[in-house]
């Protein structure tokens, strides 16, 4: 196959490294300014008896620590809705499709009017309340304004519309992803619009840092009445149809900028629809966008175009990076590319990422504070003398090499990206955890315990058994797509490797225990990233030929003839299965070498979702492992058995 040896070459240096105790490029003068705890409740760290109070302790101090940071690099904003824990109550173990809006910050949910009040999980409600004034009370000490991202408008639960019918609106699930119907509130109505202002004042009496609002709609359980790009097709109230959509969107926007005003705060809301790809429907055409803004007054925003005469809205700007390859953990990309933005702008906010990229993050955006790298060499200049600060002065060139070879990693993927395909592959598809056997549906519910619940796969046990079939999309289905995605990764892996020996170089050249220590963490985490890469490449090219030799019909021989032997399509998939174990056997020898976070991992099994991988992972790896060590004889009954 093409490029294979290339593709496959493995890694097999000895593990027995010291276990690593900081994140990715943390050095000794950080870790004395915040300690050994490199790890967060978004990656391995929680024994399962950690009380929710401590965690929610420890999560305070970290926001608090990343207040500090954005002060000192002369932020404005911080972003309070990141992380907050996920509406578990709304969550369906007969339907995945939740799983797309349990995590939104929702204004209606955290902030119920009376007529919600019994729909909603109280306590979620009251801690998450909690979790929003401690947050903001950090930033009153510092000095900062909040943002808040969410989707909106939100899903409602089907009780309330069932106690309420007159108030619902749009279908907003995505039918080819969902098994029920969902439904967002019909903004139309007067009725809805008050709850909307209650929430809002409620919002702001918690957290009056609060001026500025990011809202992303058509997506992930939001949407409005009538918006042509809405999933299960336009649809809403009937009563409301003629409404022009403008009228609509620019009221629902006015409504909650009044009711702020009414409240004494001033703030200002940027609604932006998910970008549409080639085949999507637009939510605002040129005509409707042109007339909602118009309607708009000073503050608000559609698709950053600020009405009432559309100029650029004034949005914050975010610096900063939460990391790369989810769902390993600890890779921050310094951007070699770069992007057109402010070079000072007004309103700064800086993404730090979990406790694994935090320091790094400041201590980049520190060093390059005020530089110049509006072009490539002031860009690559800057990321050089920071380099520089990091390693030995000798290292600094292949530092910087680093960076390009992973940014070439990140610019390859996106290829295969219709959602990052290593989030959609291994975390919502469980590639990481499932068998790549010829018959999956004939697995016991025993075999497939550790992925079959967490599949995010709704149109049953024919679409949940093919590995290629990733939420209704297939990206990756076919002959053609498995070279593409081959070629793809054929090109991707020499980088990541290029990448890797750079850096255990690097290692090698650092004389500080904690330097060296550092630099073996990440060398793991690259390794982990390779590891990953090589598993979607099996995936892909197996369900390619198992579904070619499937479609052929070719009834194998009973008795073959002395002589016969293997066929090409039988050795490719009996190649693919045992390249991804032993793939996946060096992937756990990795994971098993460090108590420090390598993927992103639940902090107990209960807390195991579609989303998030749980934290039994190397478990899982080696039941993967052996229900696929279980199942060779299986290939006897798609092939004529070789008879040399």
């Amino acid at each position: 196959m093409m490029g294979e040896a290339k593709v496959r070459t493995r890694l097999r240096r000895p593990l027995a490294w010291p276990v690593a105790i900081v994140a990715f490029v943390l050095l000794p003068s950080a870790i004395a300014a915040f300690g050994t705890r490199a790890a967060d409740a978004q990656v391995q760290r929680s024994p399962a008896s950690e009380k929710a109070s401590d965690r929610q302790t420890d999560d305070l101090a970290f926001f608090e620590k990343k207040a500090a940071f954005s002060k000192e690099l002369g932020a404005t904003h911080m972003l309070v809705t990141d992380g907050l824990p996920p509406a578990t109550w709304e969550m369906d173990p007969a339907d995945p499709y939740p799983m797309w809006f349990v995590h939104h910050a929702s204004l209606l949910i955290i902030f119920p009017p009376k007529e919600l009040e019994p729909f909603v999980d109280a306590r979620y409600a009251a801690e998450t309340r909690d979790i929003m004034r401690q947050r903001c009370e950090v930033l009153g000490r510092f000095g900062l304004k909040g943002a808040w991202n969410a989707n909106e408008p939100a899903v409602l639960p089907e009780a309330f519309f069932t106690a309420h019918p007159e108030l619902r609106g749009p279908r907003i699930d995505q039918p080819n992803r969902s098994r029920k119907a969902y439904f967002a509130p019909n903004v139309d109505e007067p009725e809805v619009l008050r709850m909307y202002r209650d929430a809002m004042q409620q919002l702001l009496k918690t957290c009056p840092e609060v001026e500025e609002f990011h809202w992303v709609t058509t997506d992930a359980g939001s949407g409005f009445d009538w918006a042509p790009s809405l999933y299960p097709g336009i649809n809403g109230n009937s009563n409301d149809k003629d409404r022009p959509l403008s009228d609509r969107v620019a009221g629902f926007l006015i409504n909650a900028q009044k009711a702020a005003r009414d409240a004494g705060h001033e703030v200002e809301i940027n609604l932006v629809p998910i970008e549409p790809r080639p085949w999507m429907t637009p939510t605002f055409s040129p005509d409707v966008l042109e007339n909602t803004v118009r309607k708009l007054p000073r503050g608000l925003a559609v698709e950053g175009r600020e009405g009432p005469d559309g100029r650029r809205f004034a949005s914050v700007t975010t610096e900063g990076s939460a990391g790369a390859f989810y769902p390993i953990v600890g890779i921050v990309v310094p951007s070699i590319s770069g992007a057109d933005k402010e070079q000072h702008p007004a309103r700064l906010m800086i993404n730090f990422g979990d406790r694994t990229t935090v320091d790094f993050n400041y201590r980049l955006l520190k060093f390059t504070q005020g530089m110049p790298m509006r072009t490539l060499t002031e860009r690559v200049t800057a990321l050089r003398a920071f380099a520089a600060t990091q390693v030995p002065e000798q290292q600094a060139d292949n530092l910087v090499e680093v960076w390009s070879a992973l940014n070439d990693v990140q610019h390859n993927l996106e290829v295969l990206n219709f959602g990052e395909m290593l989030r959609f592959g291994h975390v919502l598809n469980r590639w990481i955890t499932r068998p790549m056997v010829p018959f999956p549906e004939k697995l016991t519910t025993e075999e497939t315990k550790y992925y079959r619940p967490f599949l995010f796969q709704a149109k049953g046990e024919d679409q949940a058994a093919d590995l290629a079939d990733i939420q209704a999309m297939r990206p990756y289905e076919g002959w053609g797509a498995r070279l593409l995605f081959q070629r793809t990764i054929e090109i991707t892996v020499p980088r990541a490797q290029r990448a890797l020996t750079l850096v255990e170089g690097i290692r090698a050249a650092t004389k500080d225990e904690g330097g060296r220590t550092q630099w073996e963490l990440l060398s793991k985490r690259l390794q982990a990233l390779i590891y990953l890469l090589q598993s979607a490449d099996d995936m892909v090219c197996y369900q390619a030929q198992l579904d070619r030799v499937k479609s052929l019909g070719v009834t194998p021989e009973p008795n073959p003839v002395l002589g016969y032997q293997s066929s090409w399509a039988r050795t490719d998939l009996m190649e693919l299965a045992r390249r991804e174990i032993d793939t996946m056997v060096d992937l756990n020898r990795v994971l098993e070498s460090t108590h420090d976070p390598i993927l992103d991992l639940a902090p107990t099994p209960g807390e195991e979702t579609i989303m998030r991988l749980g934290p039994d992972i190397t478990t899982a790896i080696k039941h993967k492992i052996d229900v696929m060590n279980a199942h060779w004889r299986d290939y006897d009954r798609l092939f004529t058995m070789p008879n040399p």
